[in-house]
């Protein structure tokens, strides 16, 4: 079981988006059934650890939250030459360089609707101020990569707190563990 958990752990940092998330996450259900009922499993082949510059250029993403794409900046932090980068990160992780920048500051938007330390979720304001200036883009966005809408992730938020209130529980501690 450990080897088919690995792969799905491994594979989670990089969801296209919520269908390629469910479609994964049934995967490893169907296979962890399989194996409970005595059946062998083929586990995808191990690829290996990826490229040492292409986990520069996915640090350099994910560390720096203010930091403004620029493609060929990212290469060059890499080691490689911005079609190599491009290649490499759409072979290996199945997206774009630009997709997996902006998949992380909808992960940071998220984080912050999902926190309850304000009374008030304002999501325009963190979708600004993550770069996010189309409002309805973002939103179709998020619904791409989450399976629901912002404002459907802050009413979920307000009614997980409320029922954790009635509970004497502290606010929202599931949420801020996803």
């Amino acid at each position: 079981m450990a080897p088919v958990i690995n792969h799905y752990l491994e594979s989670m940092r990089f969801y296209i988006d919520d269908a390629h998330a469910r479609a994964l996450t049934r995967g490893l259900l169907e296979q962890l059934a399989s194996l409970q009922a005595g059946a062998s499993v083929s586990i995808a082949p191990d690829t290996g650890p990826l490229d040492r510059r292409l986990l520069r250029a996915i640090d350099k993403i994910e560390q720096n939250p203010t930091w403004e794409f620029n493609l060929e900046e990212l290469a060059s932090y890499a080691g490689v030459c911005e079609r190599n980068l491009y290649y490499l990160m759409k072979n290996s992780v199945g997206m774009t360089p630009y997709r997996f920048f902006q998949r992380q500051r909808l992960i940071r938007v998220r984080r912050r609707l999902v926190d309850c330390q304000s009374s008030e979720s304002h999501i325009s304001w963190y979708a600004a101020d993550e770069g996010f200036s189309h409002l309805g883009r973002f939103s179709a966005l998020y619904r791409e990569h989450f399976g629901e809408l912002p404002s459907t992730t802050v009413r979920c938020r307000e009614r997980l707190c409320e029922a954790e209130k009635g509970l004497g529980e502290p606010c929202c501690e599931m949420l801020e563990e996803n």
